[in-house]
């Protein structure tokens, strides 16, 4: 996850504290997420391309 906190930071422009604090509530609503991005086709596909195997987390599909 560091991974993304990093790349939150770098892409994003947000201060680290304040990129772990999106991680760590991604970590914790990861089973709303895909209702959220309206589980449909794009929202797989966006989930799909998340660093660091998240996209797997977020959709359910644990390995």
């Amino acid at each position: 996850m560091e991974d993304l906190v990093n790349q939150l930071v770098a892409k994003v422009g947000i201060d680290k504290p304040t990129a772990e604090k999106v991680v760590n509530f991604l970590k914790e609503n990861a089973s709303q997420i895909p209702k959220w991005l309206g589980e449909n086709d794009i929202a797989k596909g966006m989930m799909d391309k998340l660093p660091g195997g998240l996209g797997g987390m977020l959709g359910g599909n644990k390995q």
